[in-house]
C-alpha cells in the first residue's frame, strides 16, 4: 500500500516539476519569444459558381398553374352545405303559398321532390338570391350573379 502511494506523489511531483520549474527559470522576454503565432497568409479565392445548366434552389421543384388552382378553390367554395342553395333558383317550383299579406310563407319544391318553406329573407339558389317578396300567387327572388341584381319570379301553378 506505500508502494502505491509512493508510486503516486512521485509521478504527480515529476509531472509539475518540469512545469514549474521551466517557469521559474525562464523569464519574461523568453516567454514572449518563445509564445508567437503561427503566420498565416489568406487563401486566395478562386472559386466562382456557374449556375448556367442548374436547376435554381430557391424555386419549387413542382409548379402548379394558379389559375387552376383558383378554379378547383371556387368550385369547392361553389358547394354549398344548404340545400336550398345548391340548385339554381328557377330550378324549385312554388307548392302552395299559406298566410296574410302580413307574414306569408311558400312551400316550394325541388327536382328531387324534396319540400322546402320560404320566409320572406330566405337564401335560395347558386348567385346568392334571397326572398324579397312574397305575394298571393308568386314568391320575388333577388339574385346578384353579377353586381347588378337580378329577379326571378317563382309563379304559383294551380293544377
Amino acid at each position: 500500500m506505500k508502494k502505491i502511494k509512493f508510486a503516486i506523489i512521485s509521478t504527480f511531483i515529476i509531472i509539475l516539476n518540469p512545469l514549474t520549474g521551466a517557469a521559474a527559470n525562464a523569464t519574461p522576454a523568453a516567454m514572449t519569444t518563445q509564445i508567437q503565432p503561427p503566420v498565416t497568409t489568406a487563401p486566395i479565392d478562386n472559386y466562382s459558381y456557374n449556375p448556367l445548366g442548374k436547376p435554381d434552389p430557391f424555386r419549387p421543384f413542382v409548379t402548379v398553374d394558379v389559375a387552376v388552382a383558383k378554379k378547383q378553390v371556387l368550385k369547392k367554395a361553389e358547394v354549398s352545405m344548404f340545400p336550398l342553395q345548391r340548385a339554381d333558383a328557377e330550378k324549385y317550383r312554388i307548392v302552395g303559398i299559406a298566410g296574410d299579406k302580413d307574414h306569408r310563407v311558400a312551400i316550394c319544391e325541388d327536382t328531387a321532390k324534396k319540400f322546402y318553406t320560404l320566409h320572406k329573407g330566405t337564401h335560395i339558389g347558386l348567385y346568392n338570391g334571397k326572398v324579397i317578396e312574397i305575394m298571393a300567387d308568386r314568391v320575388i327572388i333577388e339574385e346578384y350573379e353579377t353586381k347588378k341584381p337580378r329577379r326571378v319570379i317563382l309563379k304559383l301553378r294551380k293544377n
